[in-house]
C-alpha cells in the first residue's frame, strides 16, 4: 500500500495544479476575509457581530464558506487526471487490485485536503484576528468557541477532499466533473438554501452537504444570511461524513467497473 501511496503522491506533485490551487486558496481566503471583515468593522450597521466570541465565528469561518471548492476540486483531479492523461491503464497494470488504487487516492485526497484546510483556515484566521485587534476589538482567537470553529472548519475541508475523489470516480470526464461541482456548490445549493429559508424551513437545509459543512464549522456568513437555525456541530459532521462515505462508496463501485484498454 505504501508503494501505491507514494505513486499517487508523485502523480499529484509532478504537476503544478496542486500548489497553484493551494496558493489561490490561501490568497482567496486572506483577501476575501480581509474585505468582508474590514467592511463589517467600518459599516454603520454591520450584519456581523464582533462583540462576542460566538458572534465573531462567522468572520473566522469566511474561508470555510467560500473556499471548500478547492479541496473538492483537487480530489476530483486525483481521479480524472488519469483519464485525461490516459495513464490509468498503466496504473492498473502496475497494481491490478483496484480497491488498493482507489483507497490510495482517497488517502492522498484526504491528506492534501487537510493541508489545504490548514493553510486556508490559518490565513483567514490570522487576517481576522489582525483586523479585529487593529480596530481595538478583542480577537477572541483563543476562545473555545472560535478554536472549535477553526478546528471544525479544517475537518470539514478535509472531508470535501474525500468527496472530490468519489465524484471524480463517478464522473470520469474532468471538465464535466469540475463544471458540475461548480454549478452544484456555487449556484444550485445556495439557491435551495435561500428557498428553504424563505419558506420557513431553514433547518431542512442542514441536510445539504454545503450547509452541513457550515454547521460543522460552527456557522458561516452563509448560515447567517439564510437565517439557518437549529442543529449542532455534531449533526453537521454526521451529515457531511455520510455524504463522504456514500459518495466514496459509489465511486468505488464505479472505479471497480472501469473498462480500460
Amino acid at each position: 500500500m505504501s508503494t501505491q501511496l507514494r505513486s499517487e503522491i508523485h502523480k499529484l506533485t509532478s504537476t503544478r495544479l496542486w500548489w497553484i490551487l493551494l496558493l489561490a486558496m490561501a490568497i482567496g481566503s486572506a483577501g476575501i476575509t480581509a474585505l468582508v471583515v474590514f467592511a463589517g468593522l467600518n459599516a454603520p450597521r454591520s450584519p456581523l457581530d464582533f462583540n462576542t466570541a460566538e458572534g465573531v465565528v462567522p468572520a473566522y469561518n469566511i474561508a470555510l464558506a467560500l473556499t471548500y471548492i478547492f479541496p473538492l476540486a483537487i480530489g476530483v483531479v486525483l481521479v480524472t487526471q488519469e483519464h485525461h492523461s490516459r495513464t490509468l491503464t498503466a496504473t492498473l497494470l502496475a497494481e491490478p487490485r483496484r480497491a488498493r488504487v482507489y483507497g490510495a487516492k482517497i488517502a492522498v485526497g484526504l491528506c492534501t485536503a487537510l493541508l489545504y484546510g490548514v493553510v486556508s483556515v490559518a490565513s483567514g484566521a490570522l487576517v481576522t484576528a489582525a483586523l479585529l485587534t487593529g480596530h481595538g476589538q478583542s480577537s477572541f482567537l483563543t476562545h473555545t468557541s472560535v478554536l472549535s470553529a477553526l478546528a471544525g472548519s479544517v475537518v470539514v475541508l478535509t472531508l470535501w477532499g474525500a468527496i472530490g475523489v468519489g465524484v471524480g470516480a463517478l464522473v470520469r470526464n474532468q471538465t464535466v466533473a469540475i463544471v458540475g461541482i461548480l454549478v452544484l456548490t456555487q449556484f444550485l445549493e445556495p439557491a435551495l438554501r435561500v428557498l428553504s429559508s424563505s419558506l420557513g424551513h431553514s433547518a431542512m437545509a442542514h441536510l445539504l452537504p454545503g450547509s452541513a459543512g457550515d454547521l460543522a464549522g460552527g456557522g458561516t456568513i452563509m448560515s447567517a444570511a439564510t437565517q439557518a437555525t437549529g442543529g449542532t456541530q455534531t449533526l453537521g459532521f454526521l451529515v457531511l461524513a455520510f455524504y463522504a462515505l456514500a459518495i466514496c462508496a459509489l465511486g468505488a463501485v464505479r472505479f471497480a467497473r472501469y473498462q480500460v484498454s
